[in-house]
C-alpha cells in the first residue's frame, strides 16, 4: 500500500519533469525558427516612381488627397 503511494508519486513527479521538458524544447525550436527568419528578412524597400524610376520619400502624415481617396 506505501509503495503503491510512492510509485504514483515519482509517476507524476516524473511526467511533471517531462511536460516541462517538452516546453522549453518547443520554445527553443521556435526561437531558432524566428532567428533564421529574421536573417534571411531584408530591410524595408524605398518607394520607387514606375514612370522616371526616382526614389519617394514614405508618407508619415495624411494629406488630405490621402485623406479624401479613404
Amino acid at each position: 500500500m506505501i509503495q503503491g503511494m510512492i510509485l504514483k508519486v515519482v509517476i507524476k513527479q516524473v511526467m511533471k519533469a517531462i511536460e516541462k521538458a517538452d516546453d522549453k524544447r518547443i520554445a527553443r525550436s521556435h526561437h531558432k525558427r524566428i532567428e533564421a527568419l529574421e536573417k534571411n528578412s531584408h530591410p524595408i524597400a524605398d518607394f520607387v516612381c514606375v514612370d522616371c524610376g526616382c526614389k519617394a520619400k514614405r508618407v508619415k502624415k495624411k494629406t488630405k488627397k490621402t485623406k479624401e481617396k479613404n
